[in-house]
């Protein structure tokens, strides 16, 4: 293999040959944003509510209903920088997190600023994790989000702690967006490197989720009380320092917390698991994080 036949030189290549600007149209955006995502052989999925939330819900292939069922359930939350996404248009990350977690995925359609600021998409986090509590014990649920859903499950669970809510028996974190001050190190040593996104964008875009008001940043708030934790993240990402610092955080509250850094990877990278072998790694991971903590066997 030639070092421009590198899978990694490839999809970075792709990234910058077709550059998401967070800080430009919402509407385009949001459309360029969906075919990134979507995949149209993600497997059976199903549009379903989570009390007044919308979601859809993707099973693991050649695994009945009822099994899956009783292995318990991941709350899944997609990228976008909170203004973009949807279930459907994450559904190649959706349906291959199913697959390598053997448990069902209900992935949400929160609402997106700037339409819907701070706290709608929280609050449907909430929302759809107390439905699923109908039909689960808090041990067999686990959250996982990715980029901006990453700084919803943080922030959804913030919010059950402080309101004396059952935590969840898990959470799984890629590449989360959490630093809505954009102000961490490797959005300057990263400024060059990352393929997909600028400081400029990801300020835009908290500017627009933010703008009823910032929620409390974890940084600087008590962690204490999260479910085992891991976090997965590519080196060349400029929100690199977001992991890293919430990792920090979590392990100085005594949470159980694990930081996967990973070379050359990209923001969100598993979204590309049929194209990068660490992609399929990294999910593979998260399977046996699972596995490991929740209460239901996959």
């Amino acid at each position: 293999m030639t070092e421009s036949e590198d899978p990694v030189d490839l999809v970075s290549a792709a990234l910058r040959a077709n550059p998401l600007d967070f800080a430009g149209d919402i509407p385009d955006l949001r459309t360029r944003f969906e075919r990134l995502g979507a995949r149209p052989d993600a497997g059976a999925s199903r549009e379903e509510a989570l009390g007044d939330v919308p979601a859809r819900r993707f099973l693991p292939r050649g695994i009945a209903a009822d099994a899956a069922r009783r292995a318990g359930a991941v709350l899944f939350f997609h990228a976008g920088g909170y203004v973009a996404g949807s279930a459907l248009g994450s559904s190649g990350l959706a349906s291959a997190l199913a697959a390598a977690t053997g448990r069902p995925v209900i992935s949400v359609d929160y609402r997106l600023a700037p339409e819907h600021p701070f706290p709608a998409a929280r609050d449907d986090a909430l929302t759809a994790y107390a439905a699923l509590l109908d039909a689960h014990d808090p041990g067999e649920i686990a959250l996982v989000g990715a980029s901006a859903g990453g700084g919803i499950v943080v922030q959804a669970l913030m919010a059950m702690r402080e309101r004396g809510l059952r935590m969840p028996g898990a959470a799984a974190l890629v590449s989360p967006f959490v630093d809505l001050t954009a102000s961490g190190g490797s959005y300057r040593i990263n400024a060059e490197r990352d393929p997909s996104l600028t400081r400029r964008g990801l300020v835009a875009a908290a500017s627009h989720y933010a703008a009823s008001g910032p929620p409390v940043d974890p940084a600087s708030a008590s962690l204490a009380g999260f479910p085992p934790t891991q976090i997965h993240v590519g080196s060349i990402e400029i929100l690199l320092s977001d992991s890293i610092g919430l990792a920090a955080r979590l392990a100085e509250d005594d949470v159980h917390v694990e930081l996967e850094v990973w070379p050359r990877m990209v923001h969100v990278f598993p979204t590309f698991a049929e194209r990068l072998v660490e992609g399929t790694e990294a999910l593979r991971r998260i399977g046996a994080h699972l596995d490991r903590w929740l209460s239901a066997p996959a």
